[in-house]
């Protein structure tokens, strides 16, 4: 009973990791890990990990809330922060002080951004390895404790990746809260955090969640008879049975003095 519910678990957490995985690779690919909301100029910066979009809207009697309207993609301009001719306008900008050089910096590839795409890279890593050696932890059980570290640092990774983030996009006047920052001829403009970096937070709960489920399937496969349902056995299973019984022979252990084993064949006509 108790291997069944091991190998319910199995599959429980490894569901999980791939769900994660596929969040991850989600979050990574998209623009909205910090948006800043100009509405005076009616335009959003969507600024991802290694690109950004401006999005723009028309104005009405009152300015609609760009949370409302983020899904519309009118006017929409996205390009790499690798761009060469973008990289010579962002440097052009801040070295004659422009007024608006504190959102323009986060159109950079900053610190945040690579610590974020580099501890990605070991959560697919750790994440993938930890699915193989799961899947076979059923024929080796230590293999179970080796699956559990896999996805701690499954999890480690994803959650490094999310702290170094937030701290970085908190920290001075770019902060979370909705804070409004005069920046002279724009008018005020507020930073937040984006649909993506609460999608990557998510996938570090839910890694946080599948390494709850490795460690009680490990619990479950170390505490049962590792020997029924296995889909291998032991030199000790082979050593205590004696013999065994094929379709045409026997096959006896002996003493390690026997260097040359032998088939006793039942029938002459099996020959």
């Amino acid at each position: 009973m108790s291997f069944a519910m091991y190998k319910i678990v199995l599959v429980i957490s490894i569901c999980l990791i791939v769900a994660g995985i596929l969040l991850t690779a989600f979050s990574i690919f998209s623009p909205l890990w910090q948006v800043a909301e100009i509405p005076s100029l009616y335009v959003s910066h969507h600024h991802g990990l290694w690109w950004d979009c401006i999005v723009s809207y028309e104005s009405n009697e009152k300015i609609i809330p760009l949370r409302d309207i983020e899904t519309d993609n009118d006017g929409d301009k996205c390009i790499s922060k690798f761009d060469p001719s973008s990289q010579n306008i962002l440097r052009t900008a801040l070295e004659r002080g422009d007024i608006a050089s504190r959102e323009l910096l986060l159109h950079r590839f900053l610190p945040q951004h690579k610590a974020v795409i580099f501890f990605s890279v070991f959560t697919f890593l750790f994440g993938i390895i930890g699915i193989i050696i799961g899947a076979c932890s059923p024929c080796f059980p230590p293999n179970s404790l080796l699956y559990v570290v896999a996805i701690f640092m499954t999890c480690s990774c994803s959650v490094l990746a999310d702290i170094i983030f937030a701290f970085a996009a908190t920290k001075d006047d770019m902060s979370i809260e909705e804070k409004a920052l005069d920046q002279g001829g724009i008018g005020p403009f507020k930073h937040r955090l984006g649909f993506a970096s609460y999608v990557h937070m998510f996938s570090s709960c839910i890694f946080a969640t599948a390494l709850v489920f490795s460690i009680l399937s490990s619990y479950l496969l170390i505490t049962s008879n590792k020997g029924q349902d296995s889909c291998c056995n032991s030199r000790r299973d082979y050593l205590e049975s004696g013999s065994w019984r094929s379709s045409n022979g026997h096959h006896r252990s002996y003493d390690q003095k026997v260097r040359r084993p032998f088939v006793v064949v039942d029938d002459d006509d099996s020959l």
